[in-house]
């Protein structure tokens, strides 16, 4: 079944505490019965499986385009009219870190993102958003911590603007620009499920969205202990994006089957459980001071990415485990189509698998990176039912 519910979020300012781990082995239990009160209430149809009884389902048949200069693919986005693919850092120093392709026809553009730490160079290209305009786009650089602008009509690998993100913000991941002057993003550790960052200063000007809790227990936790926000974190985790112009940011849970659905304009979000509803399985254990939270490893994976346009939300679903996508390289050969309220309206089961996904109204085209041993960019056509 599928739970799917809006809340209002509630705002908050808290900063990073420390803490000492005591109980460890008590977190386990409290937490997954955290987790179980929270999907068994408030059942409804499951909507991602409802989907499969109508005719909005669709199956689909891709092309490969390979390009030699792609060597390494971890992540695809899109700005304007080119895709952006963002390469493995463990690349050899000498290979650019950005590919660009052309949309249409596909076709290979050009190279950024020289190697290193020196001045307008990257170490990595952990997230891309547009630009300041159309002809530029913006990394963000989890290594080095900052955020670096790139021009799309230029020949140097070098970027052309850099800013070093404020000593306050070190504790955000999986961010992006909600406004010209503030980020929205995951903290590791607190009590909120997004956090709002001064670009200015660090300063956390607001929190959306706490954690649940369990029902008429609050007197055996303190639900502000960072311990508890910390392993609520890791369980929630997945991929995080978002589109500023429509302002929406949406969170897809990769252990656990969870789509969380945050309309920025009206600080509200949409919550939104399935196909599985069954929770992963887990074990929280010491590891040094603190603690972590280890997953089975026959769990299989949920949700892998996500792509926000004008209209709809396209979630990228997996479904397999290590041991499956070690033996056969599938990671993901589904996407289910999303309302931005939260209400599945397709499904498209793929015949290549991929990993990442852009998609295209204008020219009707979903692309996604190959997961086989040479990966290049796979093209689907999309139905004209979600034109």
């Amino acid at each position: 079944m599928q739970r799917y519910f809006k809340t209002k979020s509630w705002l908050s300012k808290s900063g990073f505490l420390h803490f000492s781990m005591k109980k460890v082995a008590n977190w386990g239990v409290l937490i997954f019965t955290l987790l179980y009160v929270s999907c068994c209430s408030d059942r409804e149809e499951n909507k991602f499986l409802e989907i499969e009884k109508s005719d909005k389902v669709f199956n689909l048949k891709g092309e490969k385009f390979y390009f030699p200069e792609i060597i390494n693919p971890l992540f695809i986005n899109a700005v304007g009219d080119y895709l952006i693919i963002s390469e493995n850092r463990r690349n050899d120093p000498k290979y650019p870190l950005i590919r660009i392709l052309k949309k249409s026809p596909l076709g290979y553009h050009s190279s950024k993102g020289k190697s290193g730490f020196g001045p307008f160079e990257i170490p990595d290209a952990t997230l891309v958003e547009p630009g300041k305009n159309d002809s530029t786009f913006t990394v963000y650089s989890g290594m080095a911590k900052t955020f670096t602008d790139f021009s799309l009509t230029d020949t140097s690998l070098l970027g052309i603007d850099q800013y070093k993100q404020p000593e306050g913000m070190y504790e955000v991941f999986n961010m992006f620009h909600a406004t010209d002057s503030t980020i929205l993003g995951i903290k590791s550790i607190d009590e909120n499920r997004l956090v709002e960052i001064s670009l200015k200063d660090g300063e956390k000007l607001a929190g959306y969205g706490n954690w649940e809790k369990i029902p008429d227990t609050d007197h055996l936790i303190d639900y502000t202990d960072p311990i508890v926000n910390y392993h609520l974190g890791e369980i929630n985790k997945g991929w995080f994006r978002g589109n500023r112009e429509v302002g929406l940011f949406v969170k897809a849970s990769i252990y656990r089957d969870r789509l969380e659905i945050f309309d920025y304009n009206d600080k509200e979000f949409t919550i939104v459980e399935g196909p599985r509803l069954e929770l992963p399985k887990f074990e929280i254990v010491p590891s040094g001071a603190n603690s972590v939270v280890i997953f089975d490893i026959q769990n299989k994976y949920g949700h892998r990415d996500v792509y926000i346009d004008d209209k709809y939300i396209y979630d990228l679903y997996g479904g397999f485990n290590e041991e499956e996508i070690q033996k056969t390289n599938e990671v993901a050969k589904t996407i289910y189509i999303l309302t931005h309220s939260g209400d599945v309206v397709g499904k498209l089961n793929l015949d290549i698998s991929i990993r990442g996904v852009v998609v295209d109204l204008n020219l009707q085209k979903i692309y996604g990176i190959t997961t086989d041993e040479d990966p290049g960019i796979a093209v689907f056509e999309l139905p004209s039912e979600f034109l």
